[in-house]
């Protein structure tokens, strides 16, 4: 297997390099970089961006790479869900839970974001 690219010193966050490393990992286990970066939903220079450990990638960003590659945003970087169920556990919250609350949330903000975008066309 080849080497996945050490953090460099100049780099200014543990999650984007965890983010780039978990990628270029994902790239290896996937058929190299051009095979599977199309599966990630995301723009070339953004993922270009990313898998450098640079820029700043937003939760969304990581939520719609995770949601095209069928996993969690735990997944992606590389945590276990077990892992977020006992820490979430510990402050009383059940991931079970908190996962159906975030989908239906997600649900009604695209119904909404529909309707607003039909009122736009129609009026």
């Amino acid at each position: 297997m080849a080497p996945v690219r050490k953090p460099l010193p100049a780099d200014h966050s543990i999650l984007n390099e965890m983010l780039a490393i978990r990628l270029q990992q994902l790239e290896l286990e996937n058929g190299g970089m051009e095979a599977f970066q199309p599966k990630t939903g995301i723009a070339r220079g953004t993922y270009y961006t990313i898998v450098r450990g640079l820029g700043n990638p937003t939760f969304k960003t990581m939520e719609r790479i995770a949601s095209s590659l069928n996993m969690s945003v735990l997944e992606l970087l590389g945590f276990e869900v077990d892992d977020a169920r006992r820490a979430l556990k510990k402050s009383g919250v059940d991931y079970d839970d908190l996962s159906a609350a975030i989908c239906k949330k997600n649900q009604a903000d695209r119904r909404v974001a529909r309707q607003a975008r039909s009122r736009k066309v129609g009026g």
